[in-house]
């Protein structure tokens, strides 16, 4: 940097020091990066510093000031916490006490999996420039630097702050928390004398011992503020007040959970993951399993309470499981790792199911968005080596077979920004994963590209799936698309703008503004500056030759509500449009054209273009990614339940007409009426079957003409034995056409 860039640098780190903080409009968004020789003007202070951290050497964007101890302190979340540990760990002289984010944030998910909450707590002063230094001489500014005349340049202060590095439970009836030695932050190096914690259950303060759990029950769901009073050795004291969300009050516990490692390598790495069962009710063992795959899950945070809660949108987890169905869960130990490591993950619990099931039982196989590739790899994979993997069904669930999409304008805003965000800075890292490196149609570059172009790694992940076949043969393929069939956008065009972040003072100047990709034209999608008096730092990237996908009809992600909502020092993010094209409509139903807007529900002859036996998409609007709405769960369960009979498509020549069923009441005890009717003279098939896909009794067989027909089951099975309560399917077929329905028996 210039000579003159040294100095406006040093006359800013005063000036915001004396003026105080700047003024901020609205606490939204993360921080801008900085200038490497940025501390240069503060080397002159380093030897009057006593506590071996001063604050100016990084921007405030935690504002510690704000964390002193005393009964005004905020309430802060998990976020805040992690970001002021990471800005005192920045600020030292010396080599940094205390792991690194990464580090510390592996041993809270850790502990989380062992039932814990983990609690963190900070307790460490540090120095900054006292306000006035300059005026009073203490400080001059001479030759680029800030020069001390005497020791009151520096002044002391403290940060004090607690915070659950897990932010929520759902297991709030009865939760545990615990402050380990590990996550006590102090000047000491030890936890304090003594510290006690209100939990905000109405049975206020009680003494929290390091390392030892406190059980929590609360009586309700919703926010609660907790706050924590320390003690220290010396006998002051200070308090701080920290978030925490009670989201669910309890979530039924696992009936087993298997730990499943994958038996064949991908580039010499085992992938490893836990397989999480829900049994059906009445069942002692798995009899009837319906395998659930999950996603990309960013930070690696998500484990049986939250797997759970999502997959059991609609009740769907409960209803299956009151149909007969036991679920199991595979939960990846890194879902950021290779897609096709992963899949083996899935094989190799394939393989152990079916060593646990009796032969002629079958499997069900959902894959939920990155599981859908996951689950694909490991069924083609399977099926290319001859390993038998007895799966009847396989649903992909909004899955990226075409690539999925995050905005390249806000790739290249996180790495901007990334400097000084501790958020930031972890998306980042995910972005270059392997798993977002082989799924996104776009992905950064360094230096920035003139083209959207996708990482080298999504060239090998497609070639890879050619040597296995591409996709499975034997199970019925079914695909969920939570984008719009008909073409609905995400409210935006090509090029538009849609995150603005513009901030000007004396002093300084930013702008964060970001734009979806152009449609072939020549388009700037971010743009990025900050002004420090007359320095500038700039980036300004543009792009050509990209298709539309940050507005085209797909499973949405609210990545820019969600930046416009993040705590920022300085001025207001504002996101212009809530979300985004996450995966594109005709990528989770991996359909044969680079058109993000092609028609899919007026396509004639789409069956033929998608490698799925059948399809959802949403009719008129697009759904936020993997949300299972009611018509998804109907749809879901339908096809689930139809897959244990296994019934063909229909083979029949006139597609006006077909067959129908329809069977009640239901549910009934003594007898039910089944009705029929047949588009032509056949030989009709009419049979019951129970859950595990097992024959119960062959209601009729006969040759029928066309017309409308009515049958009793009494709830009997072949040998006039009564049929025990619970789901049953009635499958009809004539004609090489077949319909199933369902009833449920009582006792």
């Amino acid at each position: 940097m210039p000579a003159i860039g040294r100095y406006c640098l040093a006359i800013f780190v005063a000036s915001v020091t004396l003026l105080g903080p700047l003024p901020t409009v609205s606490v939204r968004a993360q921080v801008m990066p900085l200038p490497a020789n940025w501390n240069e003007p503060l080397r002159a202070l380093e030897p009057l510093s006593r506590t071996g951290v001063i604050y100016d050497r990084v921007l405030p964007i935690a504002h510690l000031e704000r964390l002193d101890g005393s009964a005004a302190t905020p309430a802060i979340g998990d976020r805040t916490w992690r970001q002021a540990y990471d800005e005192l760990r920045r600020a030292s002289l010396a080599a940094p006490a205390g792991p690194d984010l990464a580090t510390l944030d592996a041993g809270a998910r850790a502990r989380y999996r062992s039932g814990v909450i983990p609690l963190a707590l900070l307790d460490r002063a540090f120095e900054r420039v006292r306000p006035g230094a300059l005026d009073d001489g203490s400080l001059r500014y001479a030759g680029g630097r800030l020069e001390p005349v005497n020791a009151a340049a520096l002044v002391a202060s403290r940060a004090v702050a607690a915070a659950a590095l897990v932010s929520r439970t759902y297991r709030g009836a009865d939760v545990t928390f615990a402050l380990d030695p590990e996550r006590c932050f102090t000047d000491a190096g030890s936890p304090p004398r003594a510290v006690t914690i209100d939990f905000a259950d109405g049975l206020g303060p009680r003494p929290v011992a390091p390392g030892e759990g406190v059980h929590v029950h609360y009586t309700a769901r919703g926010a609660r503020t907790l706050t924590a009073r320390i003690e220290r050795a010396d006998g002051t004291r200070a308090q701080a007040r920290f978030t925490f969300d009670v989201a669910a009050l309890a979530t039924p516990a696992p009936d087993d959970t298997l730990h499943v490692t994958a038996t064949i390598p991908f580039q010499g790495q085992l992938g490893t993951g836990d397989a999480y069962v829900a049994l059906a009710p009445g069942h002692t063992a798995i009899e009837n399993p319906v395998v659930v795959i999950e996603g990309f899950d960013l930070d690696n945070s998500m484990n049986w309470d939250e797997l759970y809660a999502l997959l059991d949108q609609q009740d769907l987890i409960e209803t299956l499981r009151a149909d007969g169905f036991d679920a199991v869960v595979l939960n990846f130990t890194d879902a950021t790792v290779a897609v096709e490591q992963n899949g083996l993950v899935v094989e190799a619990l394939l393989e152990r199911l079916q060593s646990m099931l009796p032969p002629d039982r079958t499997l069900a196989l959902v894959g939920a968005s990155m599981g859908g590739l996951c689950s694909r790899y490991a069924l083609a994979y399977m099926e290319s080596h001859a390993i038998p993997h007895r799966v009847r069904t396989w649903v992909s669930f909004d899955a990226p077979h075409g690539g999925a999409d995050i905005p390249l304008g806000l790739q290249y805003w996180i790495s901007f920004f990334s400097g000084q965000s501790a958020d930031a800075a972890a998306f980042l890292a995910t972005l270059q994963r392997p798993a977002a490196r082989e799924m996104l149609l776009y992905h950064l570059t360094s230096p920035a590209g003139t083209t959207g172009q996708p990482d080298p790694m999504r060239a090998q992940l497609l070639d890879a799936f050619t040597a296995v076949g591409g996709y499975p043969g034997l199970p019925r393929r079914l695909a969920i698309a939570n984008g719009s069939g008909t073409g609905v956008t995400q409210g935006f065009n090509p090029g538009a703008q849609v995150i603005r972040w513009e901030y000007s003072s004396l002093l300084v100047s930013l702008t964060g503004d970001v734009w979806a990709v152009p449609n072939a034209v020549n388009t700037q999608i971010f743009r990025g500056s900050l002004r420090v008096l007359f320095s500038t730092t700039t980036q300004n990237v543009s792009v050509s030759g990209t298709a539309p996908w940050d507005g085209a009809p797909g499973g949405s992600r609210a990545s820019f509500t969600e930046l416009d909502t993040i705590a920022a020092p300085y001025g207001d993010i504002v996101a212009l449009h809530p979300s985004h094209c996450f995966v594109p409509g005709i990528s989770a139903l991996a359909l044969p054209t680079g058109d993000p807007f092609f028609d899919i529900a007026g396509s004639a002859n789409l069956a033929s273009l998608t490698p799925f036996d059948a399809v959802r998409f949403a009719p008129d609007t697009n759904e936020a990614h993997v949300t299972i709405t009611p018509a998804i769960a109907a749809w879901l369960r339908g096809e689930l339940e139809q897959g244990v009979l296994a019934v063909p498509p229909g083979t029949g020549t006139d597609p006006g007409r077909s067959l129908s069923l329809s069977a009640g009441p239901s549910p009934f005890r003594a007898e039910a009426r089944i009705a029929y009717g047949l588009p032509g003279a056949a030989r009709v098939d009419l049979r019951v079957y129970d859950v595990r896909g097992r024959e119960v009794r062959v209601v009729e067989s006969r040759h029928r003409d066309v017309g409308a027909y009515s049958v009793t089951w009494d709830g009997r099975d072949a040998h006039g034995a009564a049929a025990g309560p619970g789901v049953y399917f009635l499958r009809l077929q004539a004609d090489g056409r077949g319909v199933t329905r369902r009833v449920v028996r009582l006792e």
